[in-house]
């Protein structure tokens, strides 16, 4: 889905099988928004899209640099090492207080076949949140190391029953419990036998752990066809992907749009269902922002929320005339001030009388 960035109005969506891989539908999406590129543009002077780095591929960039388009992306930290290890000296801070614990050191490097405008950024508050999910996941580990180095003991003792260990199948069983992210460079594992009996140390690689969190830890990796831009224009434009992720929040809200669960299990009823979420998340963002511009800011659940509770009442009253047609009269409930601000912004009043007459 392709999403403005405000308010995540839907510009363009498409579904497709769950057993495809991203790059793979992204190419077949990137025809059709070059082309539509005549479309937006008919109301904008620039368009810049802003995409997970999960999409691109070599052929995908070559399509998107060949439009008018410029582009926001990120890359891969392993592929790009060298920008990696420039030292946290060359970073420079922001004044700008949205920017408060970010550093980023810009540069220029040739990819996709081009020079384009590289930020790396350094956020403290990702840092810190990498590092608890560490800590975490290395005492987890550890606790399981203590329960295998207690297993172990008791299968070589005399009388234990069952197969034991032999050195290779304690090395698979101590590989499994050290994989995972950044894990498997910091938990260290020694596999020790003496006098017949085996044994197994373990560590965590200080200089490791330090040099992990000095090159990669807290990091991004942003990348521009856009060069002229600013390092702070390019940090705040990769921010607006959270427009997407706060799009698909809404869809899956379970009492509004309710695009999960779908209780659907046909490719075409599918389609159908996945349409008409689109239509709602395109007319509740038209509501929010039509909010949001009178000095009304809301969450998409606490306005149909408030709206839910305003009933329209109709009020029958016996015609004088005998054997004349009761009239009728639509009114809206009791409402709270904030209810009542919605009312005239959304124009319900006039919908009520239109239903009367």
């Amino acid at each position: 889905m392709l999403v403005s960035s405000d308010f995540h109005i839907p510009l363009f969506s498409s579904v497709y099988p769950g057993n495809h891989n991203d790059p793979t539908m992204f190419a077949g999406v990137v025809d059709e928004l070059v082309a539509r590129y005549k479309l937006f543009a008919k109301e904008c002077d620039d368009i810049t899209l802003v995409f997970d780095g999960g999409n691109p591929s070599t052929e995908n960039m070559k399509i998107v640099s060949k439009s008018d388009y410029n582009f926001i992306t990120s890359l891969t930290l392993t592929s790009h090492k060298d920008l990696l290890e420039i030292p946290l000296t060359g970073f420079k801070t922001f004044s700008d207080p949205r920017l408060q614990g970010t550093s980023a050191h810009r540069a220029k490097k040739v990819v996709w076949g081009a020079e384009r405008a590289i930020v790396v950024t350094r956020s403290e508050k990702l840092l810190a949140g990498q590092l608890a999910g560490i800590n975490a996941s290395l005492k987890k580990k550890r606790a399981e190391l203590r329960n295998l180095a207690g297993k172990l003991r008791r299968s070589q003792m005399p009388g234990a029953k069952g197969k034991g260990y032999t050195q290779e199948s304690l090395k698979k069983r101590l590989d499994v419990i050290t994989t995972g992210q950044y894990i498997s460079e910091i938990l260290k594992i020694e596999i020790t036998k003496a006098r017949g009996r085996l044994e197994f140390r373990y560590w965590t690689d200080v200089p490791a752990f330090k040099k992990l969190e000095q090159t990669r830890l807290g990091k991004r990796i942003l990348c521009s066809n856009n060069v002229l831009w600013t390092t702070e224009e390019i940090i705040f434009g990769s921010r607006a992907q959270s427009c997407i992720e706060n799009a698909f929040r809404d869809m899956k809200d379970p009492h509004w749009i309710s695009a999960t669960p779908a209780f659907h299990w046909t490719d075409q009823k599918l389609r159908v269902h996945f349409f008409y979420c689109v239509i709602s998340l395109t007319l509740t963002s038209l509501l929010l922002r039509k909010a949001a511009n009178a000095n009304q800011k809301i969450s998409m659940q606490e306005l149909y929320g408030q709206l839910t509770d305003v009933v329209e009442v109709v009020n029958l009253y016996p015609s004088s005339a005998k054997g004349g047609k009761c009239r009728a009269e639509y009114v809206l409930s009791e409402r709270s001030p904030l209810q009542e601000k919605l009312c005239k912004l959304f124009n319900v009043y006039n919908l009520s009388r239109a239903q009367a007459s």
